[in-house]
């Protein structure tokens, strides 16, 4: 493992959204790494472990075996294994650190997240950032970590950092504003939309005036924006309409919501999360047929970025509708693919009482 200046900043952890990793591919020769791998995209836990015993039992390569281990593990709940594994991944690596050992430190700090601990995870986001400075995802997920261990003005630093690293970015002002919000500091995170408004970018476009709108709470203003967005030639359309909708559900109106929904996947039906936005606006009218259908149509497009939500929310529906033996069923196949849910867990058991 390479070192570096400090004697804590010794690279450590890429984000826990991303399941394989960016950049990385295949690597030829390690056939038995790459099909756990591909296993583990398929739910397929157990024949993804046999692979990885294949693969030590073939002498592949040992950076990219333990890697491998721990996105099983993280999988799977593990996160103590997880953690050890990508360790050893780590002090497999000889040379310069590259992006695969800066995605295994993102998961590293990942599972420390989960393990709640967050000095360790901090330490991790300390030695990325010793090597690249200006990275923005180490800043804000740096201060993510130090926001849940109640460092509230470290955490604050860092965001105004990855801020100032990315000043047309309102995705990331909104995901600050979520996080201060959900530790109490609701009218902090307002003060970074706010200004987003204020300070009139003679670039921000309808789409990003409606998201801010949205997120403060001024859903007319919004929904006006968003209306304006969706009008327009270049703008992609699919975020827009999921906002739109969106909009409409907060003011009670599901009527709107459905079919701002249904008229645009009429025309462009490759959406999954618009499905099950849609099933949910279905499930909230009492229409669980309706959602049922919209949630089924969703998983068929067989995108593993939405199968997790599309799945429970089906299982949600069957169980409004009283269809407990369906319900059943399905949490058997869920709970396969996310052993480590444990707010399933407990709703298998009440299922099993019904």
């Amino acid at each position: 493992m390479a070192v570096m200046r400090r004697k804590s900043a010794t690279l450590m952890v890429m984000l826990g959204t991303m399941l394989l990793g960016s950049g990385c591919g295949s690597f030829a020769g390690h056939k038995n790494t790459d099909l756990g791998l591909a296993h583990i995209q398929s739910y397929e836990y157990e024949e993804a472990a046999a692979s990885f015993d294949a693969a030590e039992a073939a002498g592949e390569n040992a950076r990219l075996l333990y890697r491998a281990r721990g996105i099983l593990d993280q999988n799977l709940g593990q996160y103590d294994l997880a953690v050890e594994d990508f360790l050893k991944s780590l002090s497999a690596t000889s040379g310069i650190p590259g992006d695969m050992d800066f995605d295994t430190n993102y998961y590293l700090a990942d599972a420390y997240i989960h393990l709640g601990k967050y000095d360790e995870a901090t330490k991790v986001y300390d030695a990325i950032l010793d090597l690249r400075k200006r990275d923005k995802e180490a800043y804000y997920m740096r201060g993510m970590a130090r926001l849940n261990s109640e460092d509230h003005d470290g955490a604050i630093n860092d965001f105004n950092k990855a801020m100032s690293l990315s000043p047309r970015n309102y995705d990331l002002r909104i995901m600050i504003y979520k996080a201060l919000s959900a530790n109490g500091f609701e009218e902090e995170g307002k003060g970074i939309l706010e200004a987003c408004l204020n300070n009139t970018d003679p670039n921000m476009t309808n789409y990003e005036k409606g998201q801010i709108s949205y997120y403060l709470g001024n859903n007319a203003d919004a929904q006006s924006y968003l209306e304006l967005a969706r009008n327009e030639r270049d703008t992609e359309k699919a975020p827009v309409v999921l906002l739109l909708g969106q909009t409409g559900e907060k003011q009670g109106d599901y009527n709107y919501a459905v079919s701002v929904y249904k008229t645009f996947l009429a025309e462009d039906p490759n959406h999954p999360d618009i499905y099950n936005q849609l099933g949910l606006c279905q499930v909230s009218t009492g229409d669980y047929e309706g959602a049922v259908n919209s949630f089924e149509a969703g998983l068929a497009l067989g995108s593993s970025e939405y199968d997790r939500a599309l799945m429970m929310n089906e299982i949600t529906a069957y169980e409004y509708a009283g269809n407990f033996a369906q319900a059943k069923t399905l949490m058997e196949k869920y709970r396969k693919a996310y052993p480590n849910d444990l707010d399933a867990e407990r709703e298998e058991i009440f299922l099993s009482t019904r």
